[in-house]
């Protein structure tokens, strides 16, 4: 079936915008970082940006489990990750401040790399385990303070067909060495509405559920399998690998 104007006319304003607002904003982004450090002001317009092209793309978002968020407190958020709609639903509705946890060829990435920089992220060796976990590490103390998050994909890179993949340990390493909790957060239609290596989208609605907390003081590295398993069924007992982002319908009702 041939797309019809309307949705050609979308995708064409989409990608008009992306050039239009990525220099537009990341230069604030990088000279704040640059003049004082990277914090509120970029992680402010990284909000603004996904939040302006997810409404270009007609994604619109529903956010459940707020109830399980204690406000001020620091998180390592590990959600599932479906692909590039996750992450605009992520940074539009989210309310807790975080950074992210990235593989570091994407600083390299002109523009949009520099972004990245702006808002503190951490780049990390994504072919080094040993190498990545240290640096994360490194730079916990440092971008954990003031009532900040850090996010990071445990599956580490996007999904290919929907379903949870097996989960990397760097983001439980990280919370058994300084006691923070781990909040699984649940994406769901975020994979159908544009699929891994795919430029084509479609507007929807992507769901996120923030699970309860998973508590992780007085862990250590002997405990990182069974907080893995912890989290990985948080997560899939609120994944809807069947979920229909483009129905009116929300069939996406969480389990009794």
């Amino acid at each position: 079936m041939k797309p019809s104007r309307k949705y050609t006319f979308r995708k064409i304003i989409t990608v008009a915008g992306l050039v239009a607002l990525t220099p537009i904003m990341t230069i604030p982004m990088v000279l704040s970082a640059l003049l004082i450090k990277p914090g509120n002001f970029s992680y402010f317009m990284m909000k603004t940006w996904n939040r302006s092209i997810a409404w270009l793309m007609g994604i619109k978002f529903s956010l459940s489990g707020l109830e399980n968020l204690v406000p001020k407190t620091s998180y390592i958020i590990t959600p599932n990750h479906q692909g590039i709609a996750d992450i605009l639903a992520i940074v539009s509705t989210l309310p807790v401040r975080f950074r992210w946890v990235i593989k570091k060829e994407l600083l390299k990435i002109p523009v949009w790399g520099w972004a990245l920089w702006s808002t503190g992220a951490i780049a990390i060796d994504r072919s080094n385990s040993t190498t990545a976990i240290e640096r994360l590490n490194k730079e916990k103390d440092q971008k954990l303070k003031d009532g900040w998050s850090v996010l990071i994909y445990p599956e580490g890179t996007r999904t290919p067909d929907g379903f949870l993949k097996e989960f990397k340990k760097g983001a439980f390493m990280m919370a058994v060495q300084t006691g923070i909790p781990i909040l699984p957060v649940v994406c769901n239609g975020a994979f159908k509405i544009l699929p891994k290596k795919m430029l084509d989208f479609r507007p929807g609605l992507v769901k996120l559920t923030i699970c309860p907390p998973i508590p992780t003081k007085g862990l250590s590295e002997i405990d990182v399998p069974e907080l893995m398993s912890k989290t990985r069924q948080a997560i899939l007992d609120k994944l809807r690998p069947d979920y229909d982002p483009f129905s009116m319908n929300e069939p996406c009702a969480d389990k009794a």
